[in-house]
């Protein structure tokens, strides 16, 4: 959303004469914004209703409105991540004065305001540049995010990508925690980086999808289309021995514990179709099914038996509820359900572990 959309409707929103339509998309960007975004969002919405303090004087509230407008103008004028696509139906400058004089209240008195514009904020991840952008998705949400290239990134449930406004030096960089699908622009004198921790996912201009959630114990890349390297940690460029190359209809598959990197034959549009609103379990272990549905449905999933964990589900779905998909995999006959409002538990004597894919030396 522009900026000065997204301020047009919070001053509406503060004057009470929001439409119904503009409270909706209000509230899809209140539901994807960040913990700080919905800070300042709170805070200016206190200093709408409340006096500027008695060290405020005219002259600093008046500077810092020309100073916050100014920013907001910058920023307008540069290439922006859309989230959501919406134009106000007619300009109202009366609401950009009056917000940003809320904001502005927040400038003196030392409140994070620019960062929420600008959407910077320094991070306490290592080596991430304090000047990137960040966009966060909630547990049961998702976001597309446009970078300045053009590339595209679908941004799954539970994730973070930390992106500039503009890709500038030898490389596009990117950091990301969580699970994205990226369909980027080719670029050869530019490659595209996307840092996974210490380890690296390499491409020139492709389509694939990149899982490296903390907890999780792997991390992955599948690819769609073109050539993806995966580099691990240690890796002094990208022709070692410690890069693993992987094509269409492949994945790359990295033991955190182990440092062991393998490949894999694998139908790619699986990997793909969470992007498109469904997922797919292929022999999937019934804890990563788990997983994957906590951060679906927003729910908890516990365990009568640890046993339960073991066992392997093979199942489609698209747009269904999770009592829907639930069922469905239960028909299996491998573990049964009790389900409530925030809670899934699985029940069920279990499954024996079976053993895993070894792993593939890395080549070129």
């Amino acid at each position: 959303m522009e900026l000065s959309a997204l301020h047009e409707l919070i001053g509406k929103e503060l004057a009470g004469e929001l439409s119904g339509a503009e409270g909706e998309v209000l509230h899809a960007w209140l539901a994807q914004a960040t913990a700080e975004e919905r800070l300042v969002y709170e805070e200016t919405k206190r200093y709408w209703h409340t006096p500027a303090p008695a060290t405020v004087t005219a002259a600093d509230t008046a500077a810092a409105l020309e100073q916050l407008l100014t920013h907001i103008d910058a920023a307008e004028a540069q290439p922006q991540p859309r989230i959501i696509s919406w134009q106000p139906t007619s300009s109202a400058p009366w609401w950009r004065t009056r917000a940003a004089a809320a904001l502005a209240a927040l400038v003196v008195a030392g409140g994070a305001v620019f960062s929420y514009w600008s959407f910077q904020r320094a991070t306490p991840e290592t080596g991430i540049p304090l000047a990137f952008e960040e966009k966060t998705t909630a547990r049961g949400a998702s976001a597309k995010v446009l970078l300045a290239d053009g590339t595209a990134v679908w941004l799954n449930a539970d994730s973070h990508l930390w992106f500039p406004k503009s890709f500038e030096g030898a490389q596009r960089e990117v950091y990301l925690e969580g699970e994205a699908f990226f369909e980027v622009t080719p670029n050869k004198r530019q490659p595209f980086v996307i840092h996974l921790g210490a380890e690296q996912v390499r491409v020139l201009g492709t389509s694939f999808n990149v899982k490296a959630y903390q907890e999780d114990e792997t991390m992955e890349t599948a690819v769609v289309t073109g050539r993806v390297a995966f580099i691990r940690s240690g890796a002094e460029d990208a022709t070692s021995s410690d890069t693993l190359y992987i094509t269409p209809d492949q994945r790359a598959v990295y033991s955190k514990s182990t440092a062991a990197l393998r490949r894999e034959t694998i139908n790619s549009q699986d990997y793909a179709a969470w992007s498109r609103g469904g997922f797919v379990f292929q022999s999937t272990s019934l804890a990563e099914v788990a997983r994957t549905l906590e951060r679906h449905y927003d729910v908890k999933v516990q365990f009568a038996n640890e046993q339960l964990r073991h066992c392997r589900l093979t199942g489609r779905f698209r747009d269904q509820t999770l009592r829907e998909v639930v069922s469905v995999l239960a028909l299996t006959g491998s573990f049964g359900f009790e389900l409530t409002d925030d809670q899934l538990l699985i029940t069920g004597p279990g499954c024996e572990p079976t053993l895993t894919a070894p792993a593939v030396a890395p080549s070129l």
